[in-house]
């Protein structure tokens, strides 16, 4: 017999990212001065712009979604380091 852990509801949620509150961007997605230190060091400008995301999302959500790429424009936005000039939709997660 199968079962399944998640609904396809909850399935979607773990997939993307919901909407964001003001607040919630405020707080999760403006990086400090230790975010920055960690991510800049030998990292191309799309690396970096992925790790700040992917840095602001996991005490944000708890986990990280499967699309990250499908984070909120306004977070992404939020979550560049001096210095970064990825156009968006040109930035990767970071693996590995």
């Amino acid at each position: 017999m199968s079962t399944r852990m998640f609904s396809e509801d909850q399935l979607e949620r773990l997939r993307s990212y919901p909407d964001i509150s003001r607040e919630d961007l405020i707080r999760y997605f403006t990086l400090t001065p230790a975010d920055i230190a960690f991510i800049d060091p030998g990292r191309g400008p799309g690396d970096r712009l992925g790790l700040a995301v992917q840095l602001a999302t996991l005490p944000w959500l708890g986990f990280l979604p499967d699309e990250v790429n499908s984070a909120p424009p306004v977070a992404v936005a939020c979550s560049r380091t001096p210095g970064t000039s990825t156009p968006p939709g040109t930035w990767s997660p970071v693996t590995g």
